[in-house]
């Protein structure tokens, strides 16, 4: 935060040698440092106001008094400020738009003032701009000012998502401020690996309270790195220190509830998340709520114990205490949009980072309609995220077919084979159901793709972003979430590209369809699921243009080798838990490989029926039928199919739909824990 500065009392550094200070003006800015310190702003004014009259050139003198005045009105008159801000600026000849006019290191305590509000702001970018530039000043730099643009910098590395070079300017700071013994890095040398980092360092028993107070926080964010990178021993080993120097805070409890989250420790996570302190601060004081933290936490760790009701249970408490703590700041005026409000409170709002969680638990919780409210309200701020793109798709497919395993579900579904039976004795006759499937081609015919809708209309346009999204090399930012990498990236293409066939297909549009399939079957490390689907998706396309001898090539039930969601892992640093793969959450059907080779099978036999090889369309679906008992579900579509074959080889005549079978799939979804 913004603060008065210190030294000579009216200004971030000494004065210029020419300027003469007189004795009196010195005792009015040491009692106006002594009354800010004591929060007595409206004194520290009256003295500020005399020393304004005697030196209304002096910058510093004119800064404080705008920070006083800032401070007197509990950091809510923000807009004001700025505009003083501004007058501050005119006459140090400064601008802080330009971070290139930055040349003196007395003006760093202006561009620092406008790098907290930026971050304040959410404006994250811009405030790293201004605060690289003012760091470069570190050195000549007061020390209290110096130690809060070190933090601020490493603050906004992490929400950048970049934790090696928050690593690295934590060694640096080590060796400049904070002489622990064995401080040798510098900050143009890399970082030693994660895990040599997390040894504890020695620390001098000589060491003020503030520099002490200065090396905790370093601790808490060189654990927050870790965390970040998976470095998960060396993250324990810093909590350690963390705990050992401030004792169990807010702070390390949610650090060391994120830790054993990272193991897969939910139950320890759970314990550690009910230990927190009573006094924690409250949200006007913090600037967060830690209800908020506490529920979004709770709805993640239980998400991933396979328990989505009560995730979204406890994700619902997150956002109800959100909208309370909300409320409770008063509205801003119009006029003056950031103004009415304290500072801190600006970017508090965890809305959007709860929702996009709870939209994921609801999708998992088969709640696809509820989940696709929440997550077109994330799509508003994340909307550079292909991840949530495709999970807004997932709603929409999930709507228009909820699962594939009910068309296993033989015995249950045999009576809806026949629809009725007419007339009686010998001229009895059974009338069959022209189709077991529950799809609908067109999910909604003249609604517009862009109307924000749980249609598959909208899925196309949501999958098309998803798409152009996600960069043919390497990794990119997916907020709330960490950034994705490579590998991540690979697996999120090739879950666009199965679901972009698959509702191309609902649509009618097999040309595209086509594309897609064909496109997912040359992507690298395809998943054995995906290898599957894609496969499946051409045939059925194939078909549908009646290019039947090209869909038998892609029926073969040797393409069906495994039905693993996710490649292999190829680079340790990418796996979850230091090495270890998580495992999907949700699981897809048919979840056997015999399964899979049967549905296979089945529509391999449906390609030689339309083409009209009877026989041997009969034969194939012998070989399904025979799968059954070898604990293998296959589909009721079978026995229509069968039926079909006997009545065309028994010379009857009869009007009959033939369907392919369609698979549908949900990609596993995974959630972040957004609010820390």
């Amino acid at each position: 935060m913004l603060q008065m500065a210190e030294k000579d009392g009216s200004g971030g550094e000494k004065l210029k040698p020419d300027s003469v200070i007189s004795e009196q003006e010195r005792e009015w800015a040491q009692h106006a440092l002594a009354e800010f310190s004591k929060g007595n702003y409206g004194a520290c004014l009256q003295h500020l106001s005399k020393l304004e009259a005697a030196r209304p050139q002096d910058t510093k003198v004119l800064y404080n008094k705008a920070v006083a005045e800032y401070y007197r009105s509990e950091l809510k008159k923000t807009d004001q400020f700025r505009k003083n801000m501004n007058v501050v600026c005119a006459q140090a000849h400064v601008s802080v738009e330009e971070v290139d006019s930055l040349e003196d290191v007395e003006h760093c305590v202006i561009y620092y003032s406008q790098a907290v509000i930026l971050f304040h702001m959410q404006q994250h970018s811009s405030a790293l701009g201004i605060i690289n530039k003012v760091f470069s000043f570190i050195e000549p730099m007061e020390e209290s000012l110096a130690h809060r643009v070190c933090l601020l910098l490493i603050e906004l590395h992490l929400r950048a998502f970049q934790p090696g070079k928050a690593l690295t300017l934590i060694q640096y700071i080590e060796n400049q401020f904070v002489l622990t013994e064995g401080s040798s890095l510098g900050a143009d040398k890399d970082i030693k690996p994660l895990e040599k980092e997390g040894k504890e360092k020695k620390v001098p028993a000589c060491v003020d309270a503030a520099t002490e107070a200065f090396r905790v926080k370093l601790l808490k964010y060189r654990a927050r790195c870790y965390l970040m990178t998976h470095a998960l021993k060396a993250c324990k080993k810093e909590l350690k220190s963390v705990i050992a120097s401030g004792g169990l805070t807010i702070s390390s409890v949610f650090l060391k509830a994120n830790l054993e989250y990272q193991k897969g420790s939910y139950e320890k996570a759970i314990k550690v998340l009910n230990s927190m302190p009573q006094n924690v601060p409250s949200f006007k004081d913090a600037g967060e709520s830690p209800a908020v933290l506490f529920y979004n936490d709770m709805g993640c760790i239980h998400h991933y114990m396979a328990k989505p009701h009560l995730a979204c249970f406890y994700l619902g408490k997150a956002l109800q205490e959100n909208d309370a703590a909300v409320r409770s700041l008063p509205r801003p005026d119009p006029s003056e949009p950031i103004s009415g409000r304290p500072l801190h409170t600006l970017g508090a709002n965890r809305s959007h980072e709860v929702l996009y969680n709870l939209g994921v638990c609801l999708l998992h919780a088969g709640r696809p309609a509820q989940a696709f409210d929440c997550l077109t309200e994330a799509v508003q701020v994340f909307h550079v995220n292909p991840r949530l793109w495709l999970r807004l798709a997932e709603c929409c497919i999930m709507v228009h077919k909820q699962s594939n395993k009910p068309h296993f579900e033989v015995k249950e579904r045999k009576k809806e084979l026949v629809r009725s039976v007419v007339g009686s004795g010998p001229h009895r006759k059974v009338v069959l159901s022209p189709c077991l499937s529950q799809d609908t081609r067109y999910s909604c015919e003249g609604q517009s793709y862009a109307v924000p809708v749980a249609t598959l209309e909208f899925a196309t346009l949501c999958l098309r972003n998803a798409l152009l999204l996600l960069p043919e090399e390497g990794g990119l930012p997916a907020a709330p979430s960490n950034p994705l990498g490579p590998r991540e990236v690979a697996m999120l293409r090739c879950s666009a590209l199965a679901d972009s066939a698959y509702v191309g297909l609902c649509l009618g549009d097999y040309v595209t369809a086509l594309g897609h399939a064909r496109t997912l079957l040359v992507q690298p490390d395809l998943p054995g699921t995906h290898r599957m689907l894609g496969h499946m998706y051409a045939a059925e396309a194939l078909i549908l243009m009646d290019k039947i001898s090209e869909a038998v090539e892609h029926l073969n039930p040797d393409n069906v080798q495994d039905l693993s969601l996710v490649p292999p892992v190829s680079d340790v640093r990418e796996a979850d838990h230091e090495g270890e793969e998580r495992k999907p959450l949700r699981g897809w059907f048919p979840s056997s490989v015999p399964t899979a080779r049967a549905t296979m099978q089945y529509n391999l036999s449906v390609a030689f029926a339309i083409r009209g090889e009877l026989d041997k369309a009969g034969e194939t679906l012998k070989q399904v039928w025979i799968s059954k008992n070898q604990m293998c579900d296959i589909p009721v579509h079978v026995i229509m199919l069968a039926l079909y074959i006997e009545l065309q080889l028994g010379e009857w005549v009869v009007n009959y739909n033939i369907h392919v079978l369609h698979i549908y799939f949900v990609v596993n979804i995974t959630p972040v824990l957004g609010a820390q």
